[in-house]
């Protein structure tokens, strides 16, 4: 048997999590061993993790997540891990899901800001999935417009969206509230006509 653990899982000190695997995770992770990081526990899922994201395997990017949920991460390293869960959760279209995991991250984010700004040189990156996603979800998805207004507001006040970004950001929730009005109302004209 330990002759089929990968050395990188050797290495990261996560052979008990593999052994809970199925045979068909295994042949998954296998998939992905070259792009891990076995430095640590947290490089070697964040690595993985990332690696199975971008390939847009979402499946076994939700499963993963979920298995490093008893890990004993720091906030800075839970932060990140799941700013990869919230792409995978809304990957599988589970946005209820992703949008819990974002709150989650809003409320570590004071936490870990400077972590964030230290390891992206000084700023925050354009990426902060847990601020983009919400938005994401609730206006494309839901269409919850004013609350919408109401977290981009709250954004920038935190310090996650300029004044600049603000503004533009909130022109674009506007040209889609507008978008899809003319949508309904062209929709119930053509529904009229045909009878």
């Amino acid at each position: 048997m330990t002759s089929e653990i990968p050395v990188k899982v050797e290495e990261a000190g996560v052979v008990d999590w593999y052994q809970t695997l199925s045979d068909l995770d295994r042949v998954k992770l296998r998939k992905y061993i070259d792009k891990v990081d076995p430095s640590s526990q947290f490089s070697f899922f964040i690595s993985l993790i990332r690696a199975v994201v971008s390939d847009e395997n979402y499946r076994f990017g939700v499963s993963l997540c979920i298995a490093t949920s008893p890990m004993p991460f720091n906030a800075y390293e839970r932060f990140l891990i799941n700013e990869e869960f919230i792409e995978a959760l809304v990957g599988r279209e589970m946005y209820e899901d992703a949008k819990n995991v974002c709150n989650i991250n809003l409320q570590l984010f004071d936490t870990v800001r400077q972590f964030i700004m230290d390891d992206n040189g000084g700023i925050l990156p354009e990426r902060l999935a847990f601020r983009n996603r919400y938005i994401d979800v609730i206006v494309g998805i839901e269409y919850q417009y004013d609350l919408a207004f109401e977290m981009l507001e709250k954004y920038n006040q935190m310090g996650l969206l300029s004044d600049e970004d603000l503004e533009y950001r909130r022109n674009g929730i506007k040209t889609h509230r507008l978008q899809r009005t003319f949508d309904g109302v062209y929709t119930y004209r053509n529904k009229g006509s045909e009878n």
